[in-house]
């Protein structure tokens, strides 16, 4: 390099390693002084990603490059929303640039979070920085149109990439914050919809198993009254079949359900959709286990 020349060698090193991108730091720091800087922006031979982020002219400007500008531009913040979804290789009809920080900035081009997520929430997806997927799900949930929000609940529960429990606790500890209604009644949606498809395929599985005796959806009572609805129940043993759920009930009131169900005589099954999805032939061995020990079960 001349003497009082830049060094455009060493910026396409910054460049290269960062999806062609490189900051005004970087460029001055190669010998760029901000009248250059100022001249190259003007003249077209750089374009602004966002503030004080560059790019050579003729790239294409993505929403993942501009995920990767809002990270150079802010120092700290992690991708979140929509823009940790992509780089998950989550489905989500957004372009926008959204990202998590501990200090109350903004940028223009960028969605800010003012917040720092716990570290087991962060992880790291192609060097970039992002949430990860439950904490991604449960971003676009509460960020995103209502339509779009139950499209991404209904397929991170599908998908076993979060559980109905885990958004609940999420949920929970976001309680008093502006928008938590909303996501509980978004979340008692999704698990709605779960619970369906859980229930069709436990069918399915009896069916095909040549299990039968049992009924969906039975009142079950005691002396006190109603304890609830039974997701599967063989009246003839006494045996609930129950899908784990992680609503919003409190502890204290599912204890007492397990507690009356036990003292009324019935024995619970818990299954979820992953032992479903996952582990059919256990579920249905498990299953011939329970009622033979149960006894008094005609096959």
């Amino acid at each position: 390099m001349n003497a009082g020349q830049p060094d455009r060698d060493r910026l396409d090193e910054h460049a290269t390693a960062q999806r062609g991108l490189f900051t005004r730091a970087q460029a001055m720091t190669c010998g760029y002084s901000a009248y250059r800087i100022r001249t190259r922006i003007r003249d077209g031979d750089w374009v602004t990603v966002v503030r004080d982020v560059f790019t050579d002219r003729g790239r294409d400007l993505t929403p993942m490059l501009r995920d990767t500008a809002a990270l150079l531009s802010l120092p700290g913040a992690v991708l979140a929303g929509p823009s940790a979804a992509r780089w998950h290789g989550i489905p989500v009809p957004s372009d926008e640039t959204v990202v998590a920080h501990p200090q109350r900035i903004r940028r223009r081009g960028i969605q800010v979070l003012h917040e720092e997520p716990d570290l087991a929430d962060v992880c790291t997806v192609d060097g970039a920085a992002a949430t990860t997927v439950p904490r991604t799900v449960y971003d676009c949930a509460r960020l995103m149109p209502d339509a779009v929000a139950r499209a991404v609940l209904a397929t991170a529960l599908e998908e076993s990439w979060t559980t109905v429990p885990e958004l609940a606790g999420r949920i929970r500890a976001a309680t008093g914050r502006h928008g938590t209604p909303r996501l509980i009644r978004l979340l008692r949606l999704a698990a709605h919809g779960e619970e369906q498809a859980a229930l069709r395929l436990v069918r399915n599985l009896l069916q095909q198993a040549g299990i039968w005796g049992w009924i969906e959806q039975v009142p079950i009572e005691d002396r006190w009254g109603l304890i609830g609805l039974g997701d599967v129940v063989f009246p003839e043993v006494k045996l609930l079949l129950e899908l784990k759920r992680g609503d919003l009930m409190p502890e204290a009131a599912r204890e007492e359900r397990r507690t009356r169900l036990a003292a009324a005589g019935w024995s619970v099954s818990e299954i979820t959709w992953h032992d479903l999805t996952t582990h059919p032939d256990e579920f249905v061995a498990e299953l011939r286990a329970s009622l033979d020990r149960l006894g008094s079960f005609r096959w």
